[in-house]
């Protein structure tokens, strides 16, 4: 085993949350940072100027994926699926699709309402501020002078643009709107998306981890894989990792703060004793924090696959869906969230068997209630984690999804698609009826890579941080990304993550 390194502050995980962490600290309190992360530093294989579909398909390889599967899922007939998650310096945000939606305000107030001090929507909005560079001119809703560039869609192509009518003459919606500004309900608009001034993409490892890459107080150590939290007494004093085929220890003299993800977070205060005592102890690891919660409230998108051949071919996008649709599936819900998103893209994703032009369009649940969990396959760190994700569970998800299938049909079917649509390539016309299009979801719909909830913030039985996001029974460590979220948002989580970030790192601070 190496000798000991001492640092301020060791983060696990260089993802969207991880990455504003270390630029925080770093440039704000000039602390000495470690960041380890498990991947490589592929920053030269993420700046592309457009979406282009092969390149992004390539960062879905093993060298940039995790390769995490779930377990047979019941309400998709036994399907296993994969969850793609970035496995690089800037985690997702360097192998995602490039889209920046908040999600609405009234997700933010149910953090509130669940005890969640300085969690609503008036108390993080400033915090999505401080990480924008927005292209345009700052707002009550837009930052400007922040790391992370972020730009509207400067040139939609045409079949975005009738969605976007096709949505307000079929489903009544308002639009275009700024998808990130006050009109957020029953409406349809572009996507903002993090992309540079030159068109390329803006992950944070560009935008948070390339500034402080040279600083003498940053140390960022790659392909280091976090075996486990060093632990003396009930305090965090440090992180064990492999690298290059050897154990390493590194001290915290202030803190370890785990930001791992709604996979490897979970899996990694498990593996440091910090979990559901009886799984622990079923595996022979020793319990040194009894926290249930642990790995539970598992929560993500799913979508509805479907798609059109095009009339004529369309321009390539900046990122991986032009337009958004935000709504409602049902009358009376006038003081909740959107529970359905239409994503629009303008090719064929996923493309099975045709290459031509085409496009895209898959319905979201935003307000999914099927709750899956994350636990320990074994007291092995390299061994993959137990991912049951719980697909389609309630009716209530299903329901949304099979109205989803239909109004997309209706949308398409619009006078505005008129010269513009082909035929249906899917579901295609033999899903008719309401029980085909079940079946149809329940072996083929897909998730939006969106884990999290699985170190929730709160202050239940379940809960596994507090609102200063520490966990609970052991000093010294924090859980700071998507897995903190007592319930998933209605929206894309990348600028949601970033935003967890940037408040991560003020609460930080401010114990110092």
């Amino acid at each position: 085993m190496s000798a000991e390194r001492s640092f301020d502050y060791i983060i696990v995980g260089s993802g969207p949350a991880g990455s504003v962490l270390a630029y925080r600290l770093c440039r704000d309190q000039n602390a000495r940072v470690l960041m380890l992360e498990a991947g490589g530093d592929a920053t030269e294989f993420v700046r592309t100027k457009s979406l282009d579909l092969p390149s992004l398909f390539s960062l879905w390889g093993p060298e940039t994926d995790w390769g995490f599967v779930t377990e047979p899922m019941p309400g998709m007939n036994g399907m296993q699926m994969p969850i793609i998650q970035g496995k690089l310096v800037g985690g997702g945000s360097s192998n995602n699709g490039r889209i920046y939606i908040r999600g609405h305000q009234r997700d933010y107030d149910y953090w509130n309402y669940l005890g969640n001090e300085g969690w609503g929507w008036k108390d993080v909005l400033p915090y999505f501020k401080k990480s924008e560079d927005y292209v345009g001119e700052p707002s009550e809703y837009h930052g400007v002078g922040g790391p992370m560039p972020v730009m509207p869609l400067p040139a939609p192509s045409p079949v975005s643009q009738a969605l976007v009518e096709a949505a307000k003459e079929v489903l009544g919606c308002h639009g275009p709107v700024d998808l990130n500004g006050a009109d957020k309900e029953n409406v349809a608009g572009f996507t903002q998306s993090t992309t540079t001034r030159n068109m390329e993409r803006a992950s944070t490892a560009v935008a948070y981890i390339d500034p402080i890459r040279d600083q003498p107080n940053f140390s960022l150590e790659t392909r280091a894989f976090a075996t486990r939290v060093l632990i003396e007494g009930n305090r965090a004093v440090g992180v064990e990792y492999l690298q290059n085929g050897q154990t390493h220890q590194a001290r915290a003299d202030k803190e370890v703060i785990v930001a791992a993800g709604a996979f490897g977070s979970p899996k990694l205060l498990m593996l440091s004793g910090i979990g559901p005592a009886d799984h622990l102890q079923s595996l022979g690891i020793s319990v040194v924090s009894d926290l249930p919660g642990v790995g539970q409230n598992l929560q993500d998108h799913l979508l509805a696959r479907m798609a059109w051949i095009a009339a004529e071919p369309q321009p390539d996008p900046i990122c991986i869906s032009e337009a958004n649709i935000f709504t409602y599936t049902r009358p009376g819900l006038e003081a909740a969230s959107p529970d359905i998103q239409f994503l629009f893209s303008p090719f064929i994703f996923p493309n099975p068997y045709y290459s031509g032009p085409g496009f895209t369009m898959v319905p979201g649940i935003e307000q999914p209630t099927s709750v899956g969990w994350v636990k320990l396959r074994s007291s092995n760190p390299l061994d993959m984690p137990v991912i049951q994700a719980n697909f389609l569970s309630t009716q209530y998800d299903v329901d949304v999804l099979v109205w989803g299938i239909k109004r997309g049909r209706d949308l398409i079917a619009s006078k505005p698609f008129d010269g513009l649509r082909g035929p249906e390539l899917l579901p295609g016309p033999d899903v008719k009826t309401d029980q085909d299009i079940v079946n149809y979801i329940r072996t083929t719909a897909i998730t939006e890579w969106h884990p999290s909830c699985t170190c929730k913030m709160g202050r239940d039985n379940l809960s596994v941080v507090d609102p200063q996001l520490r966990v609970y029974g052991v000093d010294g460590l924090r859980v700071i990304d998507s897995s903190i979220m007592p319930k998933i948002v209605n929206a894309n989580l990348q600028a949601t993550i970033i935003m967890i970030g940037e408040k991560g790192a003020d609460l930080v601070m401010q114990s110092a």
